[in-house]
């Protein structure tokens, strides 16, 4: 990822205190490279070869971030170890000389880190990554988690009955992929990666391959590409930079190689496939035309003169996208078309384009995808084009720029290991940003027209169409309509538009404050207004320069009856859809430029507006937000568009069993209630832009506004802004008082059954117990919440470590506090058919177990752990505060609540847990449901 893709996400770093002196080679990543190295990192090679970054970083307190990169992947897999890379970051888990089998998931969780967000590994074609996020990271649990780790890299066991065990587990991996992704796969594969290595490497291997590992193999295959001249160490966190450099010397320097290091595999060179065309048939599958572009890989340092290159070709797709996406808006064949330049390490490098269909029809929308593209190379794009695109860039780098000091461990670690599989170097927020200043003012319309040129060179286009049923005509077809769309006269480019907030409406004159209420020992402030209105305010610094915001009004899920039509799935519309005169194009030229978004969402108890803005932004965020509530717009093109991607998605659904259950949940743990009702296809064709405002716009109009702002901004400014803009709109009417609370799931031994029509070989499972909601017996509740956390670990143990029945089961409590009765604890597994029955058996099993006995005191300690160091860290996030302050205008019970939340679950004990297990899950019966193929299994699957 280059810096100015980085900017783009806002990921920013911290400039640490000055280096230190250094060991071996400090220059590894910068050789090459005229770029300012940032100062926070500390680089150093050990004379095994082994290559280490280390960083002081003082978010989140306490935490260390460690990642362990390999220089290996799928492509360093021979024919008959296809799969093998990723076997290997298994068995790694499986044990080594000293720790046995589960030990290291055991430790660490142990001290604080959950598995899957705070330790994981993941296998690419060219690396595999051990990800650590230590959260209480003193010298002795760091030198702990290194020597565990570094006995990874070093002493693996590879034991046959290791190996025979984790086999189902990956299989289980393998298999739980759709149906649909593996024959995309399959198909598309072999036509953009025609001539190299990539084209059959799919991390995740074959059945044959993966069938054939064997413990003598796969040890083979680690000894082969494990080795220190390989391996990259990063450490970054609230710790002696010196300290972290002297226990990676200590850990990992005695580590020596078998051999010489092996050269990597040939990636091959991009040639011509068999066909220029493809076509795949799947039932459900929108109609989408992709094109591909396929020029060799080059592989360069990281320079000035190559972020120039990918700044200018950025800048061209984002101008291309803008008008395919301006189009798709009106009378147009495509719901969605853009194009994606991508740079493949040991690959190729390719530009894509993707056209998605509207009512089917691939040929119009290709052809006029590909004059808007003739157009954009006949002639230059216009100094204004280039501008806009360099201000959101220009915004996003300043943003950057002022959070640098707050950026998160984890995020310094996951950029360095990034960059070094990318051939590219880090530096910090400010030289990014000077750098894009220095080369902003070269892009020139000229610039931007070569670079664009540059995009559609090399072998292609090469088209994959992809659709519910055979292309008629076949290749024949395919190849005629992308002749068609290739010989396109270019399009009219469409005239510029200028937009200002002085296109908007005025508010009201500025609102009157009537009291204020300080919440001290939290820091929060509550601002009532004369017309009904409330801010709830936080100041915060963990995040700098960043301001959250919330509007909420209304009874959200709770004032809607459960009897009526179902309209929760236009509910993406709302926001896109406009205000006063301005429509989706309006809107985003008018926020060009500036930290300022909307968004809504339906909560059980509340309708909300939202937005993420700066401290300069907040007034116009939200007058924003506040003109949406009193000029709404409904835009029929784009309900138009939204319908018709929802209706040639609409069997995709059905496609997966995951898809499946994800459509039905909401009916099954809410019976007979139309709020969770799933979607019919007659209910998105009955759509018109009438219902859409019927539906939602009484929707707006509920109720009092009551703002929440959490984030780095004084209440007198946020007060000010608030007077001028929500507090500003006349009094709205109070909420109907009435509520609808959903009904539990009843107990019934038989499950409740669905079928889907993809792979025969997956299923989907869940089974639940219907507990307790609502804000009171909050203790209970936490106890119920940690109980899912230990049922979670047995149930990764028994389904997939022992039974290897499934890849990852997952257990939990979820409770809805607007609703006293209604609350689950639930089971559930992507599981392969055959294994339903001991996947309900061992679900009941280990749920009355927990009822009847307390957890030992070390395994309650690696479920309470992780939970509690998860909670320190989520107190010192924007996003839990905007969460948790919501309600607190009008119920006490919140507040306390949030005051409660680390203590009660720092004081829960094993016995705590056990008994809301006994008394609020297992007391009455079970309910469940299952997902089954409607396809009959094959023996096999290659």
């Amino acid at each position: 990822m280059t810096f100015l893709r980085a900017l783009l996400l806002a990921v920013s770093l911290l400039v640490a205190p000055p280096l230190l002196a250094q060991t071996g080679d400090a220059d590894w990543l910068y050789r090459g490279s005229d770029i300012a190295r940032d100062p926070g990192w500390r680089f150093g090679t050990l004379p095994n070869g082994l290559r280490y970054a280390v960083r002081r970083n003082a978010l989140p307190a306490g935490q260390v971030s460690i990642r362990v990169r390999i220089d290996a992947g799928s492509l360093h897999e021979a024919d008959n170890e296809r799969g093998w890379a990723h076997y290997v970051e298994h068995m790694l888990f499986r044990g080594t000389e000293n720790f046995p089998d589960r030990r290291a998931r055991e430790i660490w969780a142990e001290l604080g880190a959950s598995f899957g967000s705070d330790t994981n590994a993941t296998t690419d074609s060219t690396e595999t990554v051990y990800q650590l996020d230590l959260p209480h990271a003193d010298r002795a649990n760091l030198d702990r988690s290194l020597e565990v780790l570094a006995e990874m890299m070093t002493r693996a066991r590879f034991e046959a009955a290791a190996v025979a065990a984790e086999r189902p587990v990956i299989l289980s991996e393998k298999n739980r992929r759709p149906e649909l992704t593996q024959r995309f796969f399959e198909t598309s594969w072999p036509l953009v990666y025609a001539g190299l290595r990539y084209a059959e490497r799919d991390p995740i291997g074959t059945e044959a391959t993966l069938n054939g590992a064997t413990a003598e193999g796969l040890r083979g295959f680690y000894r082969r590409w494990y080795r220190p001249e390989r391996a990259t160490v990063i450490l970054v966190g609230d710790a002696d930079p010196a300290m972290l450099e002297e226990l990676v010397r200590s850990r990992f320097g005695g580590w020596q190689g078998e051999g010489s290091n092996p050269a990597d595999p040939d990636p091959g060179r991009p040639t011509e496939p068999a066909s220029p065309v493809a076509a795949l048939a799947y039932p459900g599958v929108p109609v989408t035309a992709t094109a591909t572009w396929v020029r060799p890989y080059e592989a360069a340092p990281h320079t000035i003169a190559r972020e120039r290159q990918f700044l200018e070709e950025m800048l061209a797709a984002r101008i291309v996208n803008r008008r395919l996406e301006a189009h798709a808006r009106g009378e147009s064949a495509f719901i969605a078309a853009s194009i994606a330049p991508t740079r493949q390490r040991a690959a190729a490098n390719m530009t894509s384009l993707s056209v998605t269909a509207r009512d089917g029809r691939w040929r119009e929308g290709l052809t006029e995808a590909f004059a808007i593209i003739g157009d954009a190379l006949r002639a230059p794009p216009s100094t204004a084009e280039i501008d806009r695109e360099l201000r959101n860039i220009r915004t996003s780098a300043a943003a950057a720029v002022q959070g640098e000091a707050t950026a998160l461990s984890q995020l310094h670690a996951e950029r360095l290991a990034s960059a070094i599989d990318n051939n590219a170097v880090v530096a910090t927020a400010q030289t990014t940003l000077d750098n894009f200043e220095r080369i902003a003012p070269e892009m020139t319309p000229e610039r931007i027209a070569a670079a664009l040129q540059s995009l559609f060179t090399g072998s292609g286009p090469r088209l994959l169409v992809t659709a519910p049923e055979a292309i008629a005509g076949g290749a024949t077809a395919l190849a005629e309509g992308l002749a068609t769309a290739r010989a396109a006269a270019p399009a009219t480019r469409a005239a510029e538009r200028r937009v200002s907030f002085d296109d908007l409406p005025a508010l009201g004159r500025p609102g009157r404050e009537v009291s204020r209420r300080t919440i001290a020992d939290m820091g929060v402030t509550i601002v009532r207004f004369a017309n009904g209105a409330t801010l709830t305010h936080k100041r915060t610094e963990f995040d700098r320069s960043a301001v959250a915001v919330q509007l909420r009004f209304g009874r959200g899920i709770a004032g809607i009856s459960p009897n009526g039509a179902n309209y929760g799935w236009m509910s993406p519309l709302v926001a896109p859809s406009g205000l006063a005169g301005l429509d989706l194009d309006g809107m985003e030229r008018l926020l060009t430029g500036r930290r300022i978004g909307m968004s809504f969402s339906i909560d059980e108890d509340a309708f909300v507006l939202g937005g993420q803005t700066s401290v300069a932004d907040l007034p116009d965020q939200l007058r924003l937000l506040a003109t949406k509530l009193v000029h709404p717009r409904w835009d029929p093109a784009l309900l138009a568009r939204f319908r018709s991607s929802a209706l040639d998605g609409y069997d995709l659904q059905f496609a997966s069993a995951s898809a499946r259950a994800g459509r039905e949940l909401g009916s099954v743990i809410r019976p007979g209630d139309a709020r969770w009702r799933p979607v019919e296809r007659t209910d998105i064709e009955a759509a018109t832009a009438e219902t859409f405002q019927r539906a939602y716009a009484p929707l707006l109009a509920q109720g009092p506004v009551h703002a929440i702002i959490v984030g780095d901004v004084d209440l007198e400014t946020a007060v000010a802004a608030m007077r001028q803009t929500v507090a500003a709109l006349p009094r709205r009417p109070e909420r109907d008082r009435a509520i609808y609370p959903p009904r539990p799931p009843a107990p019934n031994p038989e499950p409740v059954r669905f079928t889907h029509r993809g792979d025969p070989n997956q299923a989907y499972a869940l089974i639940g117990w219907t507990t307790l909601g609502g804000r009171d017996r909050t203790r209970e509740r936490r106890a119920l919440s940690l109980a899912g956390n230990i049922l979670q670990a047995r149930l990764f143990d028994r389904l997939r470590e022992e039974e290897g029945a499934t890849y990852a089961p997952s257990a939990a409590y979820l409770g809805a506090e607007s609703f006293p009765d209604w609350g689950i604890v639930f089971v559930t597994a992507e599981i392969r058919p055959e294994r339903a029955e001991t996947f309900f058996r061992v679900a009941r099993e280990i749920v009355a177990d927990l009822a009847a006995r307390p957890a030992s005191a070390e395994e309650f300690a690696r479920a309470q752990n992780p939970v509690i160091s998860g909670i320190e860290r989520r107190l010192a996030t924007n996003g839990y505060w905007l969460q948790a302050l919501e309600n607190w205008e009008r119920d006490e019970r919140d507040i306390a609540n949030v005051r409660s939340y680390l203590a009660d679950y720092r004081a829960l004990t094993p016995e705590d847990v056990r008994r809301a297990v006994a008394t609020w899950v297992t007391d009455q019966g079970d309910w469940s449901m299952l997902v089954l193929p409607a396809r009959e299994q094959a023996a096999t699957r290659e």
